[in-house]
């Protein structure tokens, strides 16, 4: 599942940035106020890009004098892979059966005054089914990791430190127990819900702009093209809704089997 992660946020972020560039490029070019009108959007873009691209479901096109244009089919995809990596990557803190190092993978610690990620200060290694172990870097992190684990959501982990200050965290990984996995599952499927919700927000925003040009309101563009831009998003869409249903679907059958 982690190659498939990185392979879906390569292919994301980096139509992602295209797009970014190229809005940027064409912003410069428009009119004063529709530079003024869009600045604070480029400024909240500009402080956190990736984030607020992630949480945008919205689709936006306009050409070099601030006409909106038909959507682009690389930005309706990689808005929806955008999704899909974000799902894939709050699946893998969930487990069902035997714990991966990716249980840890969204453990954030308070140490050294601010909030850091739990690979930055130490390493995650599962001895067994039943046992986890974190060799922080600095052994005076130590508790903070202990802290960090035992607070994360929904596991009821009950992590203790090596004794001799080595900086080692002892995790114990509980049995999950028949029932205990079953509302896992539901809870996989809840999520899934959501990410599919916002697959159909973003081909709801581009197609509210296809129909305009179907309907001739969108200067110099073809109801032949709107037509032909709305089966492309309709295929697009379908294509990365099946890729979220096979991910969801082994993902679920992997927390009851495994």
């Amino acid at each position: 599942m982690g190659h498939h992660i990185e392979s879906l946020d390569e292919m994301a972020h980096r139509d992602s940035r295209e797009e970014a560039r190229s809005r940027r490029e064409e912003k410069k070019k428009k009119s004063k106020k529709a530079r003024m009108s869009s600045s604070k959007e480029a400024v909240a873009t500009d402080n956190d890009e990736e984030d607020n691209e992630v949480d945008d479901d919205s689709i936006e096109n306009v050409d070099e004098d601030g006409n909106q244009l038909l959507p682009e089919l690389t930005t309706v995809r990689s808005k929806m892979l955008l999704v899909i990596a974000s799902i894939e990557r709050s699946f893998s803190s969930i487990r069902g059966g035997e714990a991966t190092p990716e249980l840890f993978d969204n453990v954030r610690v308070s140490a050294y005054g601010e909030i850091v990620s739990l690979s930055s200060v130490g390493q995650v290694v599962i001895e067994d089914a039943q046992r986890a172990t974190i060799s922080c870097y600095d052994p005076s992190v130590a508790n903070d990791v202990r802290d960090a684990v035992r607070d994360m959501p929904g596991l009821s982990l009950n992590p203790y430190l090596e004794e001799g200050g080595s900086g080692v965290v002892i995790i114990p990984i509980p049995r999950v127990s028949e029932e205990t996995r079953k509302e896992i599952v539901k809870e996989l499927g809840r999520q899934a819900e959501n990410g599919r919700q916002r697959i159909r927000k973003i081909r709801r925003s581009a197609m509210d702009i296809v129909k305009k040009g179907k309907d001739g309101k969108l200067e110099g563009i073809s109801k032949d093209d709107a037509f032909r831009v709305g089966k492309d998003v309709d295929s697009v869409t379908e294509e990365v809704l099946s890729v979220l249903n096979d991910i969801v679907d082994k993902k679920q059958k992997s927390v009851m089997e495994d």
